[in-house]
């Protein structure tokens, strides 16, 4: 079954791809990445948190400086930032949700390749033939507005419950986003080790033990390989930090497969699939490459154990594991948010997202096609 999934999968990805190439505009190279260090950078030094204000005098508690903030529930793929005076105006360069990538490096507290307005801090422009579909940026009642920092690339797999933030050190963009990759590549085999453990105490069939037991051994070369990329780009790889969860019960299970397994390392293996094929650097095209497939191969098994605990289940949970999936689906859409420069060959923005939207029929043709 999951080698038929496999199959499936590959053909909807490769829909995917056309679908995305299909809407570039005729002055766009598709294949151009640029994936170079910061420029300006003269002292070649770290870039690390709070690196701006060495050296600054002592002085009073700022009541406006920003200050780190956890979502309910939380969120293991983005690290949340509280301005509770509001976004300082000099950092909002275009406006809208969506923030500039120099703004991140000051608007965020670690090195990040992407931030916006955290859901409830955004509202929408109108829609996708609108001016402006990023929206704009609302404060709560006490003026203040959370800013989503995006830390898991799509390519890094699964995210295991109590993951541990961490910060990362690099000289560059490039460096910075090959060790956050090797983390979260280290933290899938805690993910895959634990998914393993679980499902055999539901009494999962060999074949999904066998599988997961297959990914977590796939994720040890992932973060291996990340690792040694993000050394030669000026990245330091940290280890992760997971903390031990309780007894889940099988629901919880089923849930957290569906959002970190059917939705988000399923965009994520199609993002590798995309990366493999658009960065121009030949080391990087052949490990990326290989880890699209091994993605690919994960996704299928996320599938397949949805497909077996899914109807193990009754109606109300599979209605709740599907809205689940759906909303999954949907940050992966709204956090589609790209870079000028095609870092690491990273699609655009509107690439991604019209990447994500291909997903979307998934959930019926996997789970409910005969």
């Amino acid at each position: 079954m999951i080698v038929r999934i496999e199959r499936r999968l590959g053909t909807v990805f490769q829909r995917a791809l056309l679908v995305a190439l299909a809407g570039v505009g005729c002055g766009t190279k598709a294949a151009e990445v640029v994936a170079t260090a910061d420029a300006g950078g003269g002292d070649g030094g770290a870039v690390e948190a709070g690196a701006g204000d060495a050296g600054k005098e002592a002085a009073a508690p700022d009541p406006c400086a920003a200050t780190p903030y956890t979502p309910s529930p939380p969120d293991m793929c983005g690290d949340y930032v509280k301005y509770p005076c509001g976004v300082p105006a000099d950092l909002v360069v275009r406006g809208d949700c969506i923030f500039q990538l120099n703004d991140c490096a000051s608007l965020c507290l670690d090195v990040h390749f992407s931030c916006r307005a955290a859901n409830g801090y955004c509202t929408d422009a109108g829609g996708p033939d609108a001016a402006n579909v990023d929206g704009k940026i609302v404060p709560d009642e006490a003026g203040a507005v959370v800013v989503d920092c995006a830390t898991c690339p799509g390519s890094a797999g699964r995210v295991p419950a109590g993951l541990e933030p961490a910060h990362v050190r690099a000289r560059t963009k490039l460096g910075a986003y090959f060790a956050s990759a090797a983390r979260l590549e280290a933290a899938s085999v805690t993910a895959f080790r634990r998914l393993r453990e679980e499902l055999e105490l539901h009494g999962a069939p060999c074949a999904l033990l066998d599988a997961a037991r297959a990914a977590e051994h796939d994720e040890v070369r992932h973060t291996r390989s990340m690792a040694r990329l993000a050394r030669r780009h000026g990245g330091r790889y940290v280890r992760p930090c997971v903390a031990d969860v309780p007894a889940r019960s099988f629901e919880t299970i089923a849930h957290e497969n569906a959002v970190e397994g059917c939705a988000r390392e399923t965009f994520g293996a199609l993002l590798a699939t995309w990366q493999a094929r658009h960065v121009s650097d030949a080391e990087l095209a052949r490990t990326l490459t290989g880890i699209a497939e091994d993605e690919t191969r994960h996704a299928a098994l996320s599938w397949a154990i949805a497909r077996w605990s899914v109807s193990l289940l009754d109606d109300d949970a599979r209605a709740r594991i599907e809205a689940a999936w759906g909303a999954a689906l949907e940050e992966v859409v709204a956090g589609a948010d790209g870079h000028d420069a095609r870092v690491a060959g990273l699609p655009s923005r509107e690439e991604r997202v019209r990447l994500a939207a291909e997903l979307r029929g998934l959930w019926t043709e996997m789970l409910h096609a005969a």
